[in-house]
């Protein structure tokens, strides 16, 4: 389900098809590959080889039940800062109201270090992540397929149409080869300048990350906490001077300490003051020289001295299998 609302690949081996006309699973199943998942709405329980669905899935505030066991409430992203979140609940956007509005928070975030506090929780799952993150940029991967009730083949739940019941799956991925990062949510609101929009801001993924970060800290002790790099800095960092990768540690900063988050292992360590800047700086320039540069007048060191204690750190954080530099 992950997989079908995000889009992005991995969650399964093979695609994710939802059917949503129960005559269509026949057809679904001459596309699904090997460890592809079929969801039929209103499917048949007795069906080994579908996951039946109930419920709607493109109306907000209902739920989609699937497998009888995994509940999913639905809600557009404009009204999540006003809903309490009980159940795992996906967060649409669908509308050119919720992408203004998701661009707005993010730079609130950027600029001010205040987050949306609905999607920092554990049970909010925000829709086109694959778009969002720049996760999916081969659409021959057919990550999932959406079968309409009227026989449309879109590339998700409010994707491109691609095809129709009875088409071939290698005529399916043909249709999709020239497809934008965008088409995922082309039936509901196709801006041509989406993916122009997010190659603006290159720091998105890492906003992404933020969200995600937020869910390893308790919620009691969230209050007096903020993420470095997002309103905050150790050594006086702006936005043009870079954002670390999606995948790179996060800083949490207190009133009486500063942490490491690795979110890859959630493992937690204390650092002080200097290292922290060190890593902030390297963290976001990339390269230990210029890092040290960057971050020396902080410490009150020459950019020398600053160039050892950062390589010190590094290294450190490198035989506990951290890299500071993240993926670039």
């Amino acid at each position: 389900m992950d997989q079908w609302i995000t889009g992005v690949p991995g969650r399964t081996p093979g695609h994710v098809i939802f059917v949503e006309n129960p005559e269509h699973a026949a057809y679904a199943k001459t596309l699904a590959g090997e460890g592809s998942t079929i969801l039929v709405l209103n499917g048949d329980k007795a069906d080994a080889g579908i996951v039946p669905v109930t419920g709607t899935f493109n109306a907000a505030g209902e739920e989609l039940l699937v497998d009888g066991t995994l509940s999913l409430e639905i809600q557009d992203y404009v009204a999540i800062p006003f809903v309490n979140l009980v159940g795992v609940t996906v967060v649409r956007i669908t509308t050119e109201e919720d992408w203004q509005a998701f661009f707005d928070d993010a730079e609130e975030a950027i600029r001010s270090g205040n987050f949306v506090q609905q999607l920092t929780e554990v049970n909010a799952v925000l829709a086109e992540r694959g778009l969002l993150s720049g996760a999916v940029r081969d659409n021959r991967l057919l990550t999932r397929l959406h079968i309409t009730w009227d026989g449309s083949v879109r590339t998700g739940p409010y994707g491109t149409k691609i095809g129709r019941v009875g088409d071939s799956l290698p005529d399916i991925r043909v249709r999709g080869l020239s497809l934008r990062p965008e088409s995922a949510v082309a039936s509901v609101f196709y801006p041509w300048d989406i993916q122009d929009s997010l190659e603006a801001k290159p720091w998105i993924p890492r906003y992404l990350a933020a969200l995600d970060a937020w869910k390893f800290i308790p919620r009691e002790d969230r209050i007096n906490t903020s993420l470095v790099g997002f309103g905050t800095s150790f050594y006086g960092a702006t936005l043009e001077d870079g954002l670390p990768p999606a995948d790179a540690p996060f800083i949490l900063k207190s009133a009486a300490e500063q942490t490491l988050l690795d979110t890859k292992t959630g493992r937690l360590f204390k650092l002080g003051t200097d290292a922290a800047a060190i890593i902030e700086a390297v963290s976001n320039v990339g390269d230990i020289k210029a890092a040290a540069r960057a971050v020396a007048p902080a410490l009150k060191v020459s950019a020398g001295v600053a160039e050892g204690a950062a390589r010190a750190v590094v290294t450190h954080f490198e035989q506990l299998g951290i890299s500071i530099l993240g993926a670039r």
